[in-house]
């Protein structure tokens, strides 16, 4: 009997404890830029067609991403500035890599074909190039990296039922040991 309930009981915080299928939160830099300047930010997504390759934006047809965040740190040539989820033109990513904009169809664009602000655009696939770009598109200034894009799958937290779970486990076999002895 107690084993049957140890089995059910293990059973029951794995089911609870696994994750779920839910998209993964990456963030992101691109160093390189004139004095030091660089591009940091964060995009959710998930490879909801199992294609390899997470797409979204308004120029893509496919809309895996749910959340994105993106920061110039500044510089004399291009203020700083952010960009959101509402301003993302085109993220191209391969999960399988830690960097993109090396390969085509890989690459990010922000407020590409913006009227006004800033725009950001970088890889292969939108730049033309390894690399990147940003631009003041008012005064038509821009700053210019050759570096990737490296990403960085963010910690996925351990949820409080994997605590839980443990101790109920220690508790179920010390209860066990006690009635054997």
């Amino acid at each position: 009997m107690t084993i049957k309930f140890l089995s059910l009981a293990i059973a029951a915080g794995l089911a609870l404890s696994a994750p779920a299928a839910n998209a993964a939160v990456y963030s992101f830099t691109q160093t390189g830029f004139e004095e030091g300047a660089f591009i940091s930010g964060t995009f959710e997504a998930s490879d909801s067609n199992a294609d390899l390759i997470i797409g979204g934006g308004t120029l893509n047809s496919i809309q895996e991403i749910t959340a994105f965040t993106l920061a110039f740190s500044g510089n004399s040539l291009v203020q700083a500035f952010t960009h959101s989820f509402s301003d993302l033109t085109t993220l191209n990513y391969r999960p399988a890599k830690s960097f993109f904009g090396d390969a085509n169809p890989e690459g990010m664009a922000s407020n590409w074909f913006g009227s006004t602000g800033f725009f950001y655009v970088g890889g292969t696939a939108v730049a033309g190039e390894q690399g990147g770009y940003v631009q003041n598109i008012d005064t038509g200034s821009w700053s210019h990296s050759e570096n990737l894009v490296y990403v960085t799958p963010a910690a996925v937290p351990v949820p409080g039922a994997v605590w839980l779970f443990g101790s109920a486990l220690a508790g179920f076999i010390g209860a066990a040991r006690r009635k054997k002895s």
